[in-house]
């Protein structure tokens, strides 16, 4: 193989590709050299110039390129395009090293054809959440020992996200915290991995929901003052918060049933009910009127014209009233 293409968003995936990639070089090769540029700030003539430069040791290189969607775009000083020049290069490429190209982002072409011939093109394809969760179990099982309940799988998928890197680092963190213990249970991921931004969210938007704006008020000071929860974050807690109330009452009115709405929107539990219940309840236009008011509350929050914590405690007590 004297050339490859391996581009997709993520970050975990594209470093054990360009592992097994270079394994799978060396079986055919030998001893391997690998060699890293920047294809933003690296130009054409240096990358080919260590492409074509035989290795002191007589080893067979891997010469790769971060960023190549960048690099691709750029232009030597003939004003043609890094992309054309490389498609000339696929026509005929060295036999002493290997070209890698890796970037997150990807614009299929010629090139792609041309490598195809001499090498391999691959696309990462990020996963679901059911697909991470049960990437998680065998992960966790096959790197760091320990069996992942299923429970515990999801609940972790949850308030991390399905950044695989993310969730290798966590598992990471879980199997040294059981240790020597090898199950690795939901109460654990409790206790170890903080809270994602939507759960935080859930503190404020949970108690707005009852419409008791004296309970409000109260939790809304304990989050500013004892866990010291940033403005910024409570006010898109709000703010999201009447989004989802505008847009489940809309998409009721256009015939979604609650299962659809529910999916949409990713309403769960007895928050969930709560706000399916008041989008039956209040009009299309007095919700979308409810998110209006809290985007130009956060505007005004965000401009400095009004202090962000008068700005929350204005727009929550708004709501509570709306809703009650």
């Amino acid at each position: 193989m004297r050339m490859a293409i391996i581009h997709g968003k993520e970050s975990f995936l594209m470093s054990r590709y360009t592992s097994d990639f270079e394994s799978a070089i060396a079986e055919e090769f030998g001893d391997v050299d690998r060699v890293v540029f920047d294809g933003a700030t690296t130009d054409l003539a240096t990358i080919l110039d260590e492409v074509r430069t035989f290795d002191l040791m007589m080893r067979h290189k891997l010469v790769v390129v971060d960023n190549a969607d960048v690099f691709l775009v750029t232009k030597d000083s003939v004003k043609t395009s890094n992309r054309q020049a490389l498609e000339r290069y696929a026509e005929s490429p060295v036999q002493s090293a290997t070209l890698l190209l890796r970037a997150p982002t990807w614009r299929p072409g010629k090139l792609d054809k041309a490598v195809a011939k001499v090498g391999i093109v691959v696309k990462l394809q990020n996963l679901n959440e059911l697909d991470s969760i049960r990437w998680c179990v065998g992960r966790c099982g096959k790197e760091h020992g320990c069996t992942l309940e299923a429970q515990a799988a999801q609940f972790l998928v949850q308030r991390i996200g399905v950044s695989l890197t993310r969730l290798d680092t966590e598992l990471g963190k879980l199997s040294a915290k059981v240790a020597p213990e090898t199950k690795i249970t939901k109460a654990d991921v409790a206790e170890m991995v903080g809270l994602s931004r939507e759960e935080q969210a859930w503190e404020i938007q949970s108690i707005i929901l009852s419409g008791n704006s004296g309970a409000a008020m109260t939790k809304l000071g304990e989050l500013l003052d004892v866990s010291r929860q940033p403005k910024e974050l409570l006010m898109w807690s709000v703010v999201d918060l009447t989004r989802r109330l505008s847009a489940a009452s809309t998409m009721m009115q256009n015939g979604l049933s609650a299962g659809d709405i529910r999916k949409n929107l990713k309403l769960f539990g007895d928050g969930g009910n709560r706000i399916l219940q008041l989008a039956k309840q209040r009009t299309p236009s007095e919700l979308a009127n409810l998110f209006t008011e809290a985007v130009a509350v956060d505007a005004r929050t965000r401009s400095g014209l009004l202090d962000g914590r008068r700005g929350l405690e204005l727009i929550t007590l708004r709501v509570c009233r709306e809703i009650k």
